[in-house]
């Protein structure tokens, strides 16, 4: 799909037709680089969790598998979208009902998109040459995986609901978007800023915690931030929120081993400058990392270990008091 000029904002779902599915078991526990199963999960992963649901998608049932697990963002945008919509229908109830039922669990949909460009509301519409750019050929090569990628893809070019400009999902980042009710009384209450820093910090606790990888966030520049070795800043996660009643969609994406080097067919962010960034780059953590794992990258692993992050973050911070702002930073 390549779309030009006059791109619109994708729809979000209108009804409760499809309902996010009950949560089933994973296999036991794997290696966090190792060999888990990385098939489609049909349910949401609940090891560990007490609160949020967790799901990692992989290609649906009776449809051609795709490499190593990967899926379309358009399947992905439309399970987050499911789900928001039982949440804003659970809150256009009336009072009594709804205190009567205990509503929507928060969902944390996780997953490896095809590559697919996301203009934001700031970007202007792309010129004909801008488009054509942007979707010419891939080549991805990801040789580290026990199911490694080595396919070539047109990438997609897509207006989304969010802030800034335009950025890259793709085959070697992991999308983590946790769906939840900014004001519940199920966990910490949060305003923009506060959500934002919590999937910010949630991010930097992970990467420190199992790559020994030092970040930190940047002011007016949302997403995560390696700035040491005496090189430029360096973007390792992107952030990109929205939210319709103080339900969230969107989320945050890791640089995992998606390439940040090389030339156009093979490094999507040499097709553009991401969301505006013009004196920084973008790295991953394999780029960052002085060896390479000994274990191939596992997706599941590394979802599963954020989502326990956040959900961590969601119950201390309820315990600074309802109906009182969390203080979203974790210590990383």
């Amino acid at each position: 799909m390549r779309l030009v000029a006059s791109l619109r904002p994708r729809p979000v779902a209108s009804s409760l037709r499809a309902r996010v599915k009950a949560c089933s078991s994973l296999p036991s526990p794997a290696p966090l680089h190792g060999a888990a199963d990385t098939n489609v999960l049909s349910g949401c992963q609940r090891r560990g969790l007490s609160l949020l649901q967790h799901r990692h998608l992989g290609e649906p049932a009776g449809q051609p598998a795709g490499p190593a697990g990967i899926v379309s963002y358009d399947m992905a945008h439309e399970i987050q979208e499911q789900h928001r919509s039982l949440f804003l229908a659970w809150k256009a109830l009336p009072d009594s009902p709804r205190r009567e039922s205990e509503g929507p669990r928060p969902l944390l949909v996780s997953f490896e998109s095809t590559p697919t460009f996301t203009i934001g509301r700031r970007q202007h519409d792309l010129t004909t040459d801008q488009a054509a750019r942007l979707g010419q050929k891939l080549d991805v090569r990801l040789t580290h995986r026990r199911e490694p990628v080595l396919q070539s893809y047109y990438p997609d070019v897509t207006r989304t609901n969010r802030g800034g400009l335009t950025t890259y999902h793709g085959p070697g980042q992991l999308v983590l978007w946790p769906v939840i009710d900014m004001h519940s009384h199920l966990h910490a209450r949060y305003g923009v800023a506060s959500y934002a820093s919590h999937l910010e910090a949630t991010t930097q606790r992970l990467l420190a915690e199992l790559f020994g990888i030092q970040t930190s966030t940047v002011r007016d520049e949302p997403g995560v931030w390696v700035g040491a070795s005496g090189r430029r800043p360096r973007k390792i996660a992107a952030l990109g929120v929205h939210h319709r009643r103080h339900v969230t969609s969107l989320g945050i994406a890791v640089n995992v081993d998606v390439a940040v080097t090389g030339g156009e067919e093979v490094n999507p962010w040499s097709r553009f400058v991401p969301c505006g960034l013009q004196d920084k780059a973008v790295t991953s953590i394999a780029a960052e990392m002085e060896h390479a794992p000994t274990e191939p990258w596992d997706m599941v692993k590394l979802a599963e270990r954020w989502a326990s992050i956040f959900e961590e973050g969601l119950l201390n911070g309820k315990r600074g008091g309802v109906g009182k702002e969390a203080d979203a930073r974790l210590q990383p």
